[in-house]
């Protein structure tokens, strides 16, 4: 999936048109200078058409220290991990010498470089930009973030210069099961990968983030076809101690959308942190299947009770994946280690799985005389039948009266009760709540 990346000085408006081509308010956007500090990284679905968009915090190259230097740091980091580049220019402060120096810095890095002029918000504002031909560029897109216009023309130019941000139909129609290692740096990844192939085919270090990047290794399992990819943590570079999550975000979300069945290492010395949380949230959002891997269980100090404080410790802190199994294993020492590719095969035949709409029909009847809906007003809620409408992630849409009074307990409620007839071990399951007349969706994941 290719990244696109917003960059410019502070307060030009990136994360306003973030949040535009995003289609909702997801960065933090003001009239104060800086409030982006960190990089935003959303999947958008726009038009067909998919791409990772990043917005990035203020550049400015002549700062050495201090909060503006990590927002400077971040923003090259974007950069480096970016496949086009959007570099936002303000109109009202007009062409200054620090965005000739970031547009220095851009086209030396070999990327396509697109200049948006912001705050353009209608055709006397277009008299003001000739000024930011001066940088070279043969085209200049001038947009209103903040009201839209423009921005339709600057996606038009992109998905024409980039078609490939369709995807890549030949990586659906793959036979084998994509399966990705995922999870924080020095979780051992690079060891679990290498103990699956046999071999010694990736670089392990202890130090953090020696894989550079996603590795695809094909091999086959018990006469199973299967892809590896390893995925990328820290790149090596001289300063990016401080950002090791965000950097190594990147690669961890494109695994994600190119595999069937994601595995989460977990660093069994650690515990889950945040990034492992994080990165649980990206693989359950996408619809993909998961298998929780507890790695380096060799290190850990163990009696008979040791495995399952540890394990009701992950549910707690990773309770949305509540439904993915949970192995314990020593990459190092091998012990285990067949145990997690079985389970990712058996939760990959969960995410396609199909339920009959007879058997299905037949558990909702159960489901809702056990536990029927709560109405509204005096009006019972009815449930009349379902269907699996798709797979990977199953999907089930559901028929009522009044998909409004389906309140969020009871949306998990149905979910649970799904997931305890049918199985569907290791994958979401999504449920849409249909109105029988009006056709009205809602939706539970």
């Amino acid at each position: 999936m290719k990244l696109i990346a917003l960059v410019g000085k502070p307060n030009v408006g990136k994360s306003t048109l973030f949040n535009r081509l995003v289609g909702r308010r997801q960065a933090i956007v003001g009239p104060v200078a800086g409030l982006t500090r960190d990089r935003n990284i959303a999947q958008v679905e726009r038009r067909g058409y998919r791409y990772l968009l990043m917005d990035t915090g203020g550049f400015e190259p002549e700062v050495k220290e201090g909060i503006r230097a990590k927002m400077k740091e971040q923003s090259q980091l974007a950069v480096e991990e970016a496949d086009i580049i959007l570099f936002v220019l303000d109109r009202l402060s007009g062409l200054t010498e620090q965005d000739k120096e970031i547009y220095h810095y851009l086209v030396q890095s070999g990327k396509p470089v697109y200049l948006v002029v912001n705050k353009v918000d209608g055709e006397t504002h277009e008299a003001g930009t000739g000024e930011f031909y001066e940088l070279g560029a043969k085209e200049i897109f001038t947009v209103s973030a903040e009201h839209g216009r423009g921005v339709n023309d600057l996606f038009d130019r992109l998905v024409e210069d980039h078609p490939d941000l369709a995807g890549d139909p030949a990586e659906e129609e793959e036979e084998r099961i994509s399966i990705a290692l995922l999870g924080r740096p020095n979780a051992g990844k690079s060891s679990l990968a290498n103990a699956f192939l046999g071999h010694n085919k990736q670089i392990v270090d202890d130090e953090p983030g020696t894989t550079r990047d996603p590795v695809d290794n094909d091999f086959t399992f018990y006469g199973q076809k299967l892809k590896l990819i390893d995925t990328a943590g820290l790149k090596r570079k001289a300063r990016v101690s401080l950002q090791v999550d965000h950097y190594s975000m990147v690669g961890a979300i494109r695994s994600i959308e190119r595999c069937d069945v994601g595995i989460l290492v977990i660093d069994a010395t650690a515990g889950v942190v945040e990034q492992d949380a994080r990165i649980g949230g990206y693989i359950e959002e996408a619809g993909k299947g998961v298998v929780i891997v507890v790695n380096k269980w060799d290190l850990v100090a163990k009696d008979s009770k040791t495995m399952h404080k540890m394990e009701e410790e992950i549910r707690a802190e990773l309770q949305f994946l509540s439904f993915a199994p949970i192995l314990f294993v020593s990459a190092k020492e091998g012990q285990r280690v067949p145990k997690v590719l079985e389970a990712a095969i058996r939760v990959f035949e969960s995410c396609r799985k199909r339920v009959k709409t007879a058997d299905c029909n037949k558990v909702l009847a159960e489901i809702t005389v056990r536990h029927s809906p709560p109405g509204k007003a005096g009006r019972k809620t009815r449930l009349y039948y379902a269907s699996q409408v798709s797979i990977r992630p199953p999907t089930f849409v559901v028929h009522t009266n009044d998909p409004d009074t389906i309140v969020e307990s009871y949306r998990r409620y149905m979910v649970q009760q799904l997931r305890h007839y049918f199985g569907f071990e290791g994958t979401p399951i999504r449920v849409l709540w249909r109105d029988k007349n009006k056709k009205k969706e809602g939706e539970e994941e």
